[in-house]
């Protein structure tokens, strides 16, 4: 049970952001289609799987108290990295597409059609996959199942998405969106904490 809670707070912290992307393509009354928003959380529980492989992977090759320590610290940084203001430059060339997208959604609807394709939703899913990866990571370390991790990012992928694109559209949405990003890097922060504790 307790890796359970685990895997999903991790699942919840490394998607809010898609809950203030959400909310910005409603606020902009660009859509997300069942299909488009169904690809980004399966590139996000495929990449999560993969990377929490790696971290549970290295983690048992290290004494437990070192991986759990090391796996909670990746968690904790992954929260300040959400917190900290950050500038394009400060990105590698093939990150900052996708991170202009997380903070300019509008600009992954190229063709204008006012609805994300899956083609355009391709450079967002990476984007708003970088915080669940890394989370994926962080819990592979501390031995937590990464299928579990998978599923559980992929799912609360899709349903934030869903649930800041409905936001948008109503007021509590302009609201919402800039506070969901610190509720992550709070969240992941103590998750971290509490893995060391």
């Amino acid at each position: 049970m307790h890796a359970i809670i685990l895997a999903l707070l991790i699942g919840v912290a490394g998607n809010l952001d898609n809950l203030g992307v959400g909310v910005a393509y409603g606020v902009r009354k660009i859509g997300i289609p069942f299909g488009s928003n169904l690809f980004i959380a399966v590139v996000a529980a495929l990449g999560t799987v993969l990377f929490a492989y790696a971290g549970l992977g290295i983690g048992q090759v290290l004494a437990p108290f070192v991986a759990n320590a090391i796996g909670a610290g990746v968690i904790i940084a992954v929260g300040v990295w959400v917190l900290w203001p950050r500038k394009p430059q400060q990105a590698t060339e093939a990150a900052k597409d996708a991170i202009d997208l997380v903070h300019h959604p509008e600009h992954a609807d190229s063709d204008l059609s006012g609805d994300i394709s899956i083609t355009e939703s391709l450079a967002l899913s990476v984007g708003l996959g970088m915080n669940a990866w890394a989370g994926g990571f962080g819990g592979g370390m501390v031995g937590l199942p990464p299928w579990l991790l998978a599923v559980a990012t992929g799912l609360f992928s899709f349903v934030t998405l869903l649930a800041g694109e409905r936001l948008g559209r109503r007021a509590l949405g302009s609201w919402l969106g800039p506070r969901a990003t610190i509720a992550a890097g709070v969240l992941l922060i103590l998750i971290g904490i509490k893995d060391l504790v």
